[in-house]
């Protein structure tokens, strides 16, 4: 998806910024997360800022502000909606590996494990659903979320800006190439970044797959 990271520099500072909030709250929202591209929208924002268009702590605070407003709304989305939310048609929507993932993430670290999942796609959209399900009290969850918002903000636009801040440092003078050259190393990195996660994303499947061939089901099936 190109938009809206494409026309982030064609905006006022106080629109990109309401943008970058809005988007990732929708990546919150569990029918629209795993299709709002956040990741790309930061990488640009980071590039942006380090042109003097954006500036990179209000990218920072936008982006992370989102997460925690985001994270509620999946925490009351969850409460109010229990366990059928996962065999709902919203639910089944997305992939059962990632719902078993962020569940025992869930049950082994509680609220830490909003900071866990911050980093993965989907799960991250998962997680706060599943805590709100699970019945756990919000002000538990509210600090790992901020932690995590602000971790994540940091990350993932501090990318974009350490990339356009290399280039830079070629020297080469004209800010029309350090603008297209910043642009192209941050499309390097979303590209491994995905295949990183594409090839995580197959290791799940193929383990849910062998976890699930037990001798129980072999015997049955012999």
């Amino acid at each position: 998806m190109i938009f809206p990271a494409a026309v982030l520099g064609d905006l006022s500072p106080v629109l990109a910024y309401a943008v970058i909030f809005g988007m990732v709250v929708l990546e919150s929202v569990l029918l629209l997360g795993p299709f709002v591209p956040t990741l790309g929208l930061l990488l640009f924002a980071g590039v942006l800022a380090h042109a003097g268009t954006l500036l990179w702590p209000l990218v920072v605070v936008s982006a992370a502000a989102g997460v925690v407003a985001g994270d509620l709304l999946a925490f009351h989305t969850g409460r109010h909606f229990g366990p059928g939310l996962r065999r709902s048609r919203v639910g089944r929507r997305l992939p059962e590996t990632a719902w078993d993932r962020a569940a025992d993430v869930i049950q082994r670290r509680g609220g830490l494990a909003l900071l866990a999942c911050r980093f993965v796609p989907i799960v991250r959209t998962i997680a706060p659903h599943l805590a709100g399900i699970a019945g756990m009290a919000y002000r538990r969850l509210a600090p790992y979320s901020v932690a995590a918002g602000l971790l994540w903000a940091c990350t993932e636009s501090g990318i974009g800006y350490l990339a356009a801040t290399s280039y830079d440092a070629l020297d080469i003078g004209d800010s029309g190439p350090l603008i297209a050259g910043a642009v192209l190393a941050v499309a390097v990195l979303v590209l491994v970044v995905v295949l990183r996660r594409r090839r995580a994303s197959r290791h799940l499947a193929d383990k849910a797959y062998s976890e699930s061939a037990s001798p129980r089901s072999i015997e049955t099936c012999s």
